[in-house]
Formats: structure tokens, sequence, C-alpha cells
């Protein structure tokens, strides 16, 4: 009887220590927290993966003024200019918080337009379940559309798609080849006044289509800052968690030294330079906002 007392005794001071030095999860925002452990350990700590739309608001300028298709602006040697379509494809190769494990390394596509502002860009992923508010995120974003994308057949793209076939068309089809087809990289389109008497006649455009591989612009990194909302997104119009950031465009570097008066018009291969000049100065046109 005494032996088994003193067993069960021993059993019980084991059981005691163990319990007491009980390894687990101190962290009250992890899945798995657990109030009881008496010694924290974080490698034990799990985290939901939040999956939310990512959304990004983009501010549309033309220097320091706001930018809208139909008003007058002038290019740098004083001609006056109309924009009456301006588009382009940009790219988000991926983005990240410097301190977490939040990122999004997925390529996505959107069409930039001075008449939409709201864009979804991706996913939010990480793997806390909170919004980490702060300025340590970047994002590598891109004009143009990569060299593999740019040959798949756009009917491959569900009609609201970015790179689904648009009207006007945003795509070159040059017979059957898939190599020959390309994105319109950037589209540029309007009213010119090329003989300086104050008003836009009858043939007095510009056209800029560019596209092709090798006209794509340059990756940029910005910082942002991330905030939470809530918007109507979709064509259902359904209300949706989501997280955003703001971005500029500023239109006005486009046709940074472009004399628009003598150097209208180009298809990209019609007037390579011309072409090269606009894809350079797309490097220039997204920034922090």
């Amino acid at each position: 009887m005494k032996k088994l007392l003193n067993k069960t005794l021993l059993i019980f001071l084991i059981l005691f220590v163990f319990l007491s030095c009980e390894e687990g999860c101190l962290d009250p925002l992890a899945s798995n927290y657990n109030s009881n452990a008496k010694k924290s350990n974080d490698e034990l700590c799990e985290y939901e993966t939040l999956t939310t739309p990512l959304l990004v608001k983009t501010h549309h300028l033309f220097d320091s003024i706001p930018f809208a298709l139909g008003s007058i602006y002038y290019d740098d040697f004083g001609t006056m200019i109309e924009f009456t379509r301006s588009k382009f494809y940009l790219a988000k190769n991926n983005w990240v918080h410097n301190s977490f494990d939040c990122d999004d390394h997925n390529l996505e596509y959107i069409l930039a337009d001075p008449e939409t502002n709201l864009y979804q860009l991706g996913w939010y992923y990480c793997n806390n379940n909170y919004l980490l508010s702060d300025n340590n995120y970047a994002i590598d974003l891109q004009v143009g559309v990569d060299s593999i994308t740019n040959h798949i057949d756009p009917a491959t793209y569900t009609n609201d798609h970015s790179l689904s076939y648009q009207s006007p068309s945003m795509h070159w089809q040059m017979g059957a080849d898939l190599q020959t087809w390309s994105y319109l990289f950037v589209v540029l389109e309007g009213y010119a006044d090329l003989n300086n008497n104050g008003i836009f006649e009858a043939g007095e455009i510009f056209v800029f289509h560019i596209g092709g591989d090798s006209f794509r612009g340059n990756s940029k990194t910005i910082d942002f800052h991330l905030s939470d909302t809530t918007t109507a997104l979709g064509n259902n119009s359904e209300i949706l968690n989501c997280y955003k950031f703001d971005i500029a465009i500023n239109w006005a570097n486009i046709i940074n030294n472009i004399d628009i008066k003598n150097n209208n018009f180009t298809h990209t291969m019609d007037n390579i330079s011309l072409a090269t000049q606009i894809a350079n100065n797309c490097d220039n046109i997204i920034f922090e906002y």
C-alpha cells in the first residue's frame, strides 16, 4: 500500500512539473493561442492566412493638375493638345511587406484608364489575422505585358478580364503566328494644334500606339501605405472587405520632351525612335501617392 501511494505521488509530481513547464503559443493573435501555457514558444503559433482583395486607387495628373480626357493641355514645346484616348497596361510583378510574411508574387495586370480609378490588383496574403497598416510595403509595377503573356490569344480570357479583347482594340494580330501578335502597351490619341492657330482643325491629330516585347517598360518599385476599406467591386456591385493603396499617374511624363507638332504619329515599327522615347518615358509615370 505504501509503495502504491509513493508511486502515485511520484506520478503526480512528474505531471505537475510537466504541466508547469508546458510550452505553448501565447500570442493572442494566433489561431491556437493557449492562455494556459506556462512558457511561450512562438514556433508553435499558427495564424490564419488572409486572402483579401487588394485594390489600387489611381490618381491621374498632368504634371500638377488633374488629368481628364477632353481637357486642354500643352506639350513641352507649347503645342495645344487634347487627349481623346489614353490607356496603358500596368503589371504588378509582386508586393511585399519588409518585415512580415505578407506578400503576393503573382503576376497581375490592369488596363489603366483615366476614366477608371479603382482596380483589383491581386490579393492580400498575410500569415497573420490582422492588417499591418504602416508604410513598410513595396510594390513592383511595370508598363507593358510580359513576353509570354504578350503572345497568348486574348480570347483565352473572360470578357471582364483586362487582357481580353477590348473595344477599341488593345491588341495587334498580324498573321496566324502568335509570335507576331502583341498587346498595345500604350495607346495615346487626341487632337493637336499643329498650325498654332488656337483651334483644332480637321486632320490635326496625334496617334501613339506602342507594342512589342522590346518596348516594355522597366520595373519600378514604389512604397505604399495600406488601408482597410469596404467598397463595391465587380459586375454585381457586391460589397467586399478590401485593402487599398494609392498611386499617382502623371500622363504628362509619357510625352515628356516630345514635340507633338513635328512628331505626332507612330504605330511603333513605322517610327521606332518615337516609340522608343515613349516606352522610355513610361518608366517615369507611376509614383507613390
